[in-house]
C-alpha cells in the first residue's frame, strides 16, 4: 500500500500535497506568518500581483480616469477592447455595427449568438438536425434517439 503524507498546518489543516500547504500558508491561514497579501491603498488586501493589476484597472475607486475608455454615448469601459465591441454592436451613436444574420431573418450582435440560435432555435437549421422515431418522438441528438429506442420506444425492436 503507498504511503500518503501528510503536510499538517499549525492551524489543523491537513494537505496531501506540500504544495497546497504551502498556498494555504500564504493565502489562507490566519496562524502563519508566511503571507503573499498586495494591499491597495482603498483598503481591499490581494493575494497576488496581477489581480490587484486588474482591481487597479478595473474597479478601484482611488485610480484615476487614465484607465477608463469613455464612449460619446455615456457609457464608460474598463478596457479598451469592451470599447470597442460596444462601438461595433450596441452603441446607439454608432451607424455601423457588425451584425450577423440568419437565413431565416434573425439578427445577432455576436457570431456567438447566430451559432446557438441555429443550434437551438433556427427552425431552417433544426430541422436537418433532428433525429425521428418511428414512433413519432423526435430527439436533437443520435444518442438521445438510440436510448429511447433501446429503453422506452413502445415500438421497440431487439435489433438496434
Amino acid at each position: 500500500m503507498p504511503k500518503i503524507s501528510k503536510h499538517i498546518c499549525k492551524c489543523g489543516s491537513v494537505f496531501s500535497r506540500k504544495s497546497n500547504l504551502t498556498r494555504h500558508k500564504q493565502i489562507v491561514c490566519p496562524l502563519e506568518m508566511v503571507k503573499l497579501r498586495f494591499p491597495c491603498g482603498c483598503g481591499r488586501v490581494f493575494t497576488s500581483k496581477a489581480i490587484i493589476n486588474d482591481h487597479k484597472r478595473t474597479s478601484c475607486l482611488l485610480e484615476s480616469d487614465k484607465t477608463r475608455f469613455p464612449c460619446e454615448c455615456g457609457s464608460i469601459f474598463t478596457r479598451k477592447g469592451s470599447l470597442t465591441k460596444h462601438k461595433q454592436t450596441a452603441c446607439p451613436l454608432e451607424t455601423v455595427k457588425i451584425r450577423f444574420s440568419c437565413e431565416c431573418g434573425s439578427v445577432f450582435t455576436q457570431n456567438s449568438g447566430l451559432s446557438h440560435h441555429k443550434k437551438t432555435a433556427c427552425p431552417l437549421e433544426t430541422a436537418k438536425l433532428l433525429f425521428t422515431c418511428e414512433c413519432g418522438n423526435i430527439f436533437t441528438r443520435k444518442g438521445n434517439l438510440t436510448r429511447h429506442k433501446k429503453k422506452v420506444c413502445p415500438l421497440k425492436t431487439d435489433k438496434i
